[in-house]
């Protein structure tokens, strides 16, 4: 929704400096989607439902797709399947030591 509005609003903000009328903003709802686990996914769009290994690879196509540059797409792309071929999960845990923790 964010995405949308900035969008709306540049285009309200040039109408302005060209003292034109602005338009209001109208929400475009584009579905959502979530990783629920390792090739698992979930994909709600206004007009299809979906599940599973495909939902999942719809949400890697989607995301890559939004990264900018080629180049930070491959990259992205290569360590996703790094990770995905050496089962890492990359927890990334902030822990603080505990008393007693030398």
């Amino acid at each position: 929704m964010a995405i949308q509005q900035a969008a709306n609003l540049a285009k309200n903000l040039k109408r302005e400096i060209n003292q034109q009328k602005l338009k209001p903003f109208r929400y475009l709802d584009k579905g959502s989607m979530a990783t629920i686990g390792r090739n698992k996914a979930v994909v709600d769009l206004p007009f299809w439902r979906f599940q599973g290994f495909f939902a999942w690879l719809v949400w890697m196509f989607v995301h890559l797709m939004s990264i900018v540059g080629v180049k930070n797409r491959m990259l992205i792309f290569i360590n996703w399947l790094w990770n995905y071929m050496t089962y890492d999960q990359s927890l990334r845990l902030i822990m603080k030591p505990g008393k007693g923790s030398a």
